[in-house]
């Protein structure tokens, strides 16, 4: 029994998206985008140093209505873009919303560099959790769509074992 799982994730431009979608659809989990009641514009040239700005402020702004709660689940895999080397401030804001420590999580990132930096600020926002995984997507809707898509597909297969055997050993 693998359990309820939520993906979570928060995307300005798509390429968060296109991750979570990938990964919700091969374990048919339920997904949620985060939204915030003022977003950036997609299109700005000014979006890299409004969002830039806002995430090294750790700016938590507030979000659109949800559909799910993420204490209704026994894993949430939570995805960010990666914004001036940590995680986006809509992601930000659903994780402190809601108090996930004890829950098992698993992160993923999306950016146009390698995102360690990020993904190390990510664990580290969320240490109170169980971190059962961990990912870095670069670039997936203009570097190559298609390893994206399994890169995720194989990713999340991973964690589903990793939480098939944690579903064992605590029983």
């Amino acid at each position: 029994m693998m359990g309820k799982i939520l993906v979570v994730y928060y995307s300005l431009t798509g390429n968060t998206k296109f991750v979570a979608e990938h990964i919700a659809s091969e374990i048919n989990a339920d997904i949620e985008e985060v939204k915030p009641v003022k977003d950036l514009d997609p299109d700005s040239g000014s979006k890299y140093f409004w969002g830039g700005m806002k995430a090294k402020m750790k700016s938590k702004p507030k979000l659109e209505d949800l559909t799910y709660n993420p204490l209704d689940y026994d894993v949430v895999i939570l995805g960010t873009p990666v914004w001036a080397w940590t995680l986006s401030p809509p992601i930000r804001s659903y994780c402190s919303d809601f108090n996930l420590e004890g829950k098992k999580i698993a992160l993923f990132t999306s950016s146009s560099g390698n995102g360690v930096k990020a993904m190390e600020r990510f664990k580290r926002f969320m240490d109170k959790s169980i971190i059962i995984g961990e990912n870095r997507f670069k670039d997936p809707l203009t570097n190559d769509p298609e390893q994206a898509k399994s890169q995720a597909i194989t990713w999340v297969n991973e964690l589903m074992n990793v939480i098939e055997q944690n579903n064992h050993t605590e029983k």
